[in-house]
């Protein structure tokens, strides 16, 4: 991403640079890449920025949790979208004048249903699914159910165009859904035999299809728009959606108007800021640094992380069942994303897409 990246060095020699190409020469060696112990760091500084992304990424369950337990789950979406958008609108305009190029505005009515697409599925939709699920399951339960994500949108991507689906593929979701399974049963043949599902984890297995859509969606519009532009619109028109619906949730409920203690706010700030904003130009800049292939890989931490703080945060208990069934979801969802030819692949073209809105 223009802006983001790490800023391009000048043609000249330092001194010592001479000195040492020199030296190099009379050895009869070949001088080293100039500027490599630089773009070494500046490489490990992008490797980093994609663990802490996927960090706040593993860190918004549990931020969710915190915020569903003092408001509504519409109310807490809308707080988080209203805060998100006024900061990435803002971002992509000055991407775009940075760029020497005008903001992107929509050229005509299907432009604007492709961006309020963006913003139903993948802002609307998942966060409905998001926060109310989150409102009866725990965090954990949700980070493993959601790491589906990134295999299920390759899968359904595949099916929507018409391409023939990889047996790898095939057989990477059907690993990683019969570890939700186990999740979402606990490990137990009567809560499947008896149907007593909890009913946040049931809700929660909306979230992953949402976001295939999203996903899908958005590769059409990231031919006209660019990736920070198109977050940007999903957000605003998101948060358009949300704001109604908030209201409406709040005259069916009654009662005084929702207000968060300073520790809902810090949930709500690290969900919009860090989760959202933060996460989506450190994503893009790793995209663009490394490629997406590599980059994609990162994001079979998100479960990881996500159980790993709700565990020290929330002081949620890891079952069996969860430890076995996240294990087999992480490694269905990186065996299923391998590309043909390649050696370690997480996430494919479908992380690279549209990232952070809907990651949680």
């Amino acid at each position: 991403m223009a802006g983001f990246t790490c800023p391009p060095t000048s043609g000249m020699r330092t001194p010592s640079e001479t000195i040492h190409t020199t030296s190099c020469r009379m050895s009869g060696s070949s001088p080293a890449p100039r500027f490599s112990l630089k773009t070494e760091a500046c490489i490990d500084r992008v490797y980093l920025k994609l663990l802490l992304t996927t960090f706040f990424w593993g860190g918004t369950f549990v931020a969710a949790r915190f915020a569903v337990k003092e408001a509504p789950p519409f109310f807490a979406a809308s707080c988080r979208f209203l805060i998100a958008a006024l900061v990435l609108v803002p971002l992509a305009a000055w991407q775009a004048n940075r760029e020497g190029r005008s903001f992107p505005l929509p050229q005509s009515l299907r432009h604007v249903a492709g961006l309020f697409s963006l913003g139903l599925t993948g802002v609307f939709l998942y966060n409905a699914v998001f926060f109310t699920g989150l409102k009866f399951t725990t965090a954990s339960n949700g980070a493993l159910i959601v790491a589906i994500n990134p295999l299920l949108t390759a899968v359904l991507s595949a099916l929507w165009l018409r391409e023939k689906v990889r047996p790898i593929q095939a057989a990477g979701l059907l690993l990683s859904l019969f570890g939700v399974a186990l999740v979402i049963a606990r490990g137990s043949l009567s809560v499947i035999v008896n149907h007593s599902f909890n009913k946040g984890d049931l809700i929660m297995l909306g979230a992953p299809l949402c976001w295939a859509l999203y996903s899908i969606l958005g590769k059409k519009m990231l031919a006209r728009f660019t990736p920070l532009a198109a977050t940007a619109y999903a957000a605003l028109f998101g948060a358009c959606l949300l704001v109604p619906a908030a209201v409406l949730e709040h005259l069916s409920q009654g009662g005084p108007v929702p207000q968060f203690s300073w520790l809902g706010w810090l949930a709500i700030l690290q969900l919009a800021l860090l989760g959202t904003v933060v996460g989506f130009v450190w994503w893009y800049e790793g995209v663009q640094r490394i490629g997406t292939a590599r980059a994609a890989a990162f994001v079979n931490l998100v479960p990881v992380f996500g159980t790993l703080l709700a565990a020290l945060i929330l002081n949620e208990r890891l079952i069996a069942a969860q430890v076995w069934g996240g294990c087999l979801v992480v490694v269905g969802v990186y065996w299923g994303s391998r590309q043909p030819g390649s050696r370690a692949v997480g996430g494919a073209d479908q992380a690279g897409s549209l990232a952070s809105t809907g990651k949680g």
